[in-house]
């Protein structure tokens, strides 16, 4: 970092702490973590997790949807697109409704939400088939998509006010695995629930004449089994919803009685001058293009994978069990790769860059297996999906924190918003196309497929342009204020290896 950057810095620190008027020394003693931080995260997850299994609850069943119920592409595209889109206005609201009240207030609005949502499903199963089905599948989806920024733009929020140093990158990778497990749920849950029908049975769609349940065909016996399934599939999303407000009314404080870190205390910059700053903070950018186009195209790609397999000539089952296993393998490696980053700090942009481009790599090859550019063997389409979603998701909680590094005094809601939207818009890119009529015909669906691999390559190169800084990490560990940077810090980052 150059002198002139490193004055812009302490600039913008000092205009902060005048802003809480926090410039006093604190002692290490005074931090100290509370037991209670692993409730907080658990309730914070469970919140994630189920708010990422209804977002993507229709795309593991488009297939059967559309043979069972006459449910076309665009449909089930559109009911991802509202995941996406009404996430955008609920994350630009997110950073204003913080500063004007508090995070339990954010958090049990935004649950209540959800449990509203819940409500609305469990409902709706008295309307299957099929009247009201496609008006409570969209009325739930818009308030679930809105519901999708807290978990996002608040984690950090969360992992810096209640973890200590080592544990808040392994606590941010436990959130993003929760939120993958989430959204792998419907994978295998769906299609075990409502199986892709026999193209070559008898089985008639539903029609307009079975209405509220009376059958008025000979099919009957097929299609009671498939309402009361779809019913079971809607039930069981309502009450996970309605559970999300049960674990945060028990206990959600918006902070612990003892800060963990100085860093958690430290002052943060007003929404304002806070978006002012980081239109001057090109290295935050790096990071948060970096993300929209690694995790904004994997979810984009992942809401619509059922659709892109199917034109590769693989079916709703397989496909189901692909994102299912990939997603859910990427658990233990977001908590691995935390723990490791926690400890190998200056390390994270060598870590990010060097397992980013093995999951291009690992994407490419199994781009080339379903596009049958070579010779095609499923158990190398297994590994090589496999293995390209645990690195492609095991980076997130790494561009977190180095997004939150970079941006440092502006506050952690605030960045963290900013690099969801880009994941949003990103994530839109998909279901967007298709919904504009001949921009994209069923044989070139397969083409999604070049995106995925052409954003994957431009993150790369972004992330390799990114300059490591540590700033947080350096008030974490000597205990100053902003004020003491310019005097104290030169020699500590030396000392330490800490760089700004």
């Amino acid at each position: 970092m150059s002198d002139d950057e490193r004055q812009r810095l302490i600039n913008d620190n000092r205009k902060a702490a005048d802003q809480q008027q926090t410039s006093q020394v604190i002692s290490q003693e005074a931090f100290r973590a509370t037991p209670a931080r692993w409730y907080i995260l658990f309730a914070f997850c469970y919140m994630g997790m189920v708010q990422g299994f209804v977002g993507n609850a229709w795309g593991p069943i488009a297939s059967a949807m559309k043979q069972q119920y006459e449910w076309d592409d665009k449909r089930t595209s559109l009911l991802a697109m509202w995941m996406s889109a009404m996430f955008i206005p609920g994350a630009v609201l997110f950073p204003w409704i913080m500063a004007a009240t508090s995070m339990r207030f954010v958090i049990l609005a935004n649950t209540t939400l959800m449990a509203l949502a819940g409500v609305i499903k469990i409902l709706s199963v008295t309307a299957i088939p099929y009247d009201y089905l496609v008006y409570s599948a969209h009325i739930t989806q818009i308030i679930n998509g809105f519901c999708g920024a807290v978990p996002f733009s608040g984690v950090m929020y969360v992992t810096v006010n209640w973890f200590p140093t080592k544990e808040r990158i392994v606590a941010t990778g436990v959130v993003m695995a929760t939120l993958n497990t989430g959204i792998a749920i419907p994978f295998l849950l769906g299609p075990l629930l409502i199986p892709e029908p026999d193209v070559n049975s008898t089985l008639s769609v539903h029609t307009s004449s079975h209405i509220h349940g009376f059958i008025t065909d000979d099919s009957d016996h097929d299609r009671h089994f498939y309402d009361q399934q779809l019913r079971w599939y809607l039930v069981i999303q309502g009450i996970s919803m309605i559970f999300s407000l049960v674990f945060v009314a028990i206990y959600f404080p918006s902070r612990p009685q003892f800060a963990p870190t100085a860093s958690a205390v430290a002052a943060r910059l007003s929404i304002t001058e806070g978006l002012s700053v980081l239109l001057r903070r090109g290295n935050f950018w790096l990071v948060a293009f970096a993300y929209a186009l690694t995790s904004g195209t994997f979810n984009g790609y992942g809401l619509t994978f059922d659709v892109i397999m199917e034109k590769c000539k693989i079916d709703q089952k397989t496909a189901g069990l692909l994102g299912f296993v990939g997603l859910l393998a990427s658990v233990p490696t977001n908590i691995l790769i935390g723990s490791m980053a926690a400890f190998f700090s200056r390390w994270q942009k060598f870590m990010n860059v060097t397992i980013l481009s093995a999951g291009t790599l690992a994407f490419f090859g199994f781009v080339a297996e379903i596009e049958n550019w070579i010779p095609r063997n499923m158990a190398v389409v297994w590994i090589l999906y496999v293995f390209g979603t645990m690195c492609i998701t095991g980076v997130v909680p790494l561009l977190f924190d180095m997004s939150t590094e970079s941006s440092h005094p502006v506050s952690e809601e605030l960045s963290s918003t900013i690099m969801v939207l880009g994941n949003q818009m990103m994530c839109n890119v998909f279901t967007v196309i298709l919904q504009i009529p001949n921009l994209i015909t069923d044989e070139e669906k397969d083409r999604l497929n070049y995106v995925l691999l052409a954003s994957y390559a431009i993150a790369i190169l972004l992330s390799v342009l990114y300059r490591t800084t540590n700033v947080r990490l350096l008030i974490d560990a000597y205990s100053i204020t902003i004020d003491q940077l310019d005097t104290r810090s030169i020699q500590q980052i030396r000392n330490a290896g800490v760089r700004m």
